[in-house]
């Protein structure tokens, strides 16, 4: 069931992880009418992106890829909403936007955060991909094209061989079998999406060292010029 607030034609950013689950959500919110004009992204510390931890040129290549401004706002998880009522009152009067696109599925506690935000900023919230069948999301992304390789993965979950593979119906497969979300809802894995529709060229890459930070396992991935 998707749930959307805002009216055709509303001027919207679209909240961007870089990932399967926000670019689904850009796509899906372009079909319902909307008008995105932003992808929005917070940085951490140390360049990389709060939410997958991609680099911020690599975010800045799928935007230019996309034909969409990128805005970002750098955070500590500490300051995470100021940062977000920060950048989203800087998107209102410099891009005009009244509405915010956001790639939750199914988690409540998403959501309410999501409402209470769009709330205390004004403006109108919108989350295309609410209450899919986990599944259903990812096969989604794969009939249409789209290219999301796994970059990030719960090593203590899954194989590292997995690792910079695309999502397909063997990864989905797999996923199910050892009885852990296909979308990885619950911060099994990670996406960053490389190529599809919307895409005006695919993004040239080579693929780096693997970091490793607690349970997970984290490819670097670098843009080719």
């Amino acid at each position: 069931m998707m749930l959307i607030n805002s009216a055709p034609g509303e001027r919207v950013f679209v909240s961007w992880s870089g990932g399967k689950d926000s670019y689904l959500s850009l796509l899906r919110a372009g079909e319902a009418g909307l008008n995105v004009v932003s992808l929005l992204s917070f940085i951490g510390d140390d360049g990389l992106s709060r939410s997958h931890g991609l680099k911020t040129a690599l975010l800045q290549k799928q935007a230019d890829a996309l034909g969409v401004h990128l805005e970002t706002e750098a955070v500590t998880w500490e300051s995470y909403e100021a940062g977000f009522e920060n950048a989203v009152q800087r998107l209102k009067k410099e891009q005009a936007v009244a509405g915010g696109v956001f790639g939750d599925i199914n988690l409540e506690e998403h959501q309410q955060w999501v409402e209470k935000m769009s709330l205390r900023c004004g403006i109108n919230y919108n989350l295309p991909l609410w209450q899919m069948e986990e599944r259903a999301v990812s096969e989604e992304l794969i009939n249409r094209g789209a290219r999301a390789m796994l970059v990030t993965i719960r090593s203590d979950l899954l194989d590292e061989k997995w690792l910079g593979r695309f999502l397909d119906r063997e990864y989905l497969d797999y996923c199910e079998e050892i009885g852990i979300s296909p979308c990885g809802e619950g911060g099994e894995a990670h996406t960053v999406v490389l190529d599809g529709p919307l895409f005006r060229f695919p993004i040239s890459y080579s693929t780096g060292i693997i970091h490793r930070l607690e349970q997970y396992a984290l490819l670097e991935l670098d843009l080719k010029t």
